[in-house]
């Protein structure tokens, strides 16, 4: 299930580009997830993903948006990838997502690096 991607629909701007990253420190069998949106003037810098790191990104470059992550349930990750049929994040990508806002400065909530963390085996 980490490292799956999928589209959801968020507001304002509808359908994101989602990416698994960890079981859920608090939602039994649920996965802490993050978007991934169009690189802005005040987007977080924190992990940047370039055109061409995944087929489904048509930005030059894109910012994974950290502060609004959150816990989706399984069912709904599984049906999501089923009827979207997306790749998962080849390895590396996914390893940068998740160590990237493992920093103190990074805006992702602190049980989320924690759950990050643990799934790595670095705590």
């Amino acid at each position: 299930m980490v490292g799956s991607c999928f589209f959801f629909d968020t507001p304002p701007n509808g359908q994101h580009l989602f990416v698994v990253l960890a079981p859920s420190p608090d939602e039994p069998d649920s996965f802490v997830c993050v978007n991934i949106e169009t690189r802005r003037d005040k987007s977080d810098l924190t992990c940047l993903v370039n055109r061409g790191e995944h087929p489904n990104l048509p930005n030059e470059v894109s910012a994974v948006v950290y502060q609004f992550a959150r816990d989706l349930p399984r069912r709904l990750i599984e049906r999501l990838k089923r009827e979207q049929q997306l790749p998962d994040a080849s390895p590396q990508l996914l390893n940068r997502i998740q160590t990237a806002p493992l920093t103190d400065e990074s805006r992702l909530r602190n049980k989320y690096k924690k759950a990050i963390k643990t799934h790595l085996g670095l705590t």
